[in-house]
């Protein structure tokens, strides 16, 4: 019985950490805004998908983009590696609303 409560336990921090570690959003404030959007990775999938298309996607309709930051997606570095085996990619995106 004991081994069943520590499956259930694993699985829901499991869960926990894929829906917690990933999310979108973007804050607009006056005439600027900043659209993040982060995907856990593990083994190299990105869950819940490409958070690159899912910032893009939270960029306001005439606005212009000024700057990108993102990060990038290295298998040529241990780090970077290690971050695509168990990790976290971000990107965020900010600019000016006509």
């Amino acid at each position: 019985m004991d081994d069943m409560k520590s499956l259930a336990s694993i699985l829901a921090l499991i869960l926990a950490t894929t829906f917690l570690g990933s999310c979108a959003g973007v804050q607009v404030s006056g005439d600027t805004y900043s659209a993040h959007a982060e995907a856990l990775v593990v083994f190299g999938y990105e869950i819940p998908g490409d958070e690159l298309a899912a910032a893009e996607a939270l960029v306001p309709e005439g606005a212009t983009i000024e700057t990108v930051y993102s990060s990038p997606d290295d298998w040529t570095s241990l780090w970077g590696v290690m971050n695509n085996i168990l990790g976290v990619h971000y990107t965020i995106i900010g600019g000016t609303v006509r």
